[in-house]
């Protein structure tokens, strides 16, 4: 079959939802995640734009860790003045362009921490949706190796959040014939992020 190159930004506006949960119970935001989940999940059973669909696969159900509050995190967001266009190595080798917009600085399990945060670059993403991909100590063993994907709500506040409860696979870790980014290097975080989707081991 032929590779396809993809950017996994279009789930966003499918089935990845995003809340502003503060002030709400652990049990709402709990909720709350269930319920993205269960979204993602229909569109990867029904959606026409599903690469099970696609490929003319069938769906085996995904497997996620248990939802956890503590993987909700506020992070300082470092905008870079002047951003710069920088190509992402891609999981089939080649590579695509991406512009450097903000590093995210937060605090998990005790460390400081920071991911940089992306735009894609010329596909026509959503307006304040940007991207982030991650690895973790639990890739390529729980998780897919390739790493996995954050999508962030960005406006003019400084101070947003970021879910790892909401992170998810790309596609490639369901079929291996699209080309998908790979985390850059300072994206690599040292520890265990036992949240979000696990790996797809059908």
């Amino acid at each position: 079959m032929k590779k396809l190159l993809f950017i996994l930004i279009p789930v966003a506006a499918v089935a990845i939802i995003f809340y502003s949960l503060s002030g709400n119970s652990d049990e709402a935001y709990i909720t709350k995640v269930a319920d993205t989940r269960a979204e993602r999940v229909r569109f990867l059973k029904t959606s026409e734009q599903s690469p099970f669909t696609q490929f003319d696969l069938k769906y085996e159900p995904l497997s996620f860790f248990t939802i956890d509050p503590s993987y909700k995190v506020r992070a300082n967001l470092e905008r870079i003045q002047s951003p710069t266009r920088v190509m992402i190595q891609s999981s089939d080798g080649t590579s695509a362009p991406y512009s450097k917009f903000a590093y995210a600085s937060f605090k998990l399990q005790g460390q400081s921490l920071k991911l940089l945060i992306l735009k894609p670059a010329g596909f026509g993403a959503l307006p304040n949706t940007y991207f982030t991909a991650f690895a973790d100590d639990t890739s390529g063993e729980s998780t897919y190796g390739g790493g996995r994907y954050l999508d962030l709500q960005i406006g003019k506040s400084d101070n947003i959040e970021i879910d790892f409860n909401l992170a998810y696979n790309p596609y490639c870790a369901y079929v291996s014939e699209y080309s998908c980014p790979l985390p850059p290097a300072e994206n690599v975080l040292p520890l265990r992020i036992e949240a979000g989707e696990k790996d797809y081991n059908h």
